[in-house]
């Protein structure tokens, strides 16, 4: 459903839409309750905390699985014998970054900034195992990028 749709932008959309909930009157068990009449609205957010981090892990997962026949496609087409030189002659620092090749200093370290906010280590570390390495992965490509374009 939501397949294209950044994280960053999700979460946007995510939180006006849990701030929506709150503050509009109609709720599945009226506020005026006390506790009981909360219960929903506890619902609604750890419902909409839930598909957050499903989209999350599954655009990490695509990240993954993009990088992965990157490489592949760079074996089979005989480019040499080293997985390093396959890896090498196929990095692009501006596709890594998501930035054109005439790009300025200050595109090329906000692009970086913002890349690196998607993928760092600690942005992660409540998700699994094999989406932290994928993060730590990510982020030292990003970082690699950066040092190539910013010298």
């Amino acid at each position: 459903m939501f397949e294209r749709t950044d994280p960053k932008t999700l979460m946007r959309w995510l939180l006006l839409a849990a701030l929506l909930y709150l503050l509009i009157p109609y709720d599945l068990v009226p506020d005026f309750f006390g506790l009981p009449g909360r219960i929903d609205d506890l619902l609604v957010m750890a419902g909409l905390a839930w598909l957050y981090r499903s989209h999350l892990q599954q655009y990490l997962a695509r990240g993954s699985d993009r990088e992965a026949g990157t490489r592949s496609a760079g074996t089979d087409s005989g480019q040499g014998s080293s997985t390093g030189a396959n890896h090498s002659a196929a990095f692009d620092p501006y596709e890594v970054l998501g930035v054109s090749h005439s790009a300025s200093q200050k595109e090329i370290q906000a692009a970086y900034r913002s890349r690196m906010q998607q993928y760092h280590p600690d942005k992660v570390a409540h998700l699994g195992e094999a989406l932290q390495k994928l993060a730590h992965e990510k982020s030292a490509e990003i970082q690699r990028a950066y040092r190539q374009l910013h010298g």
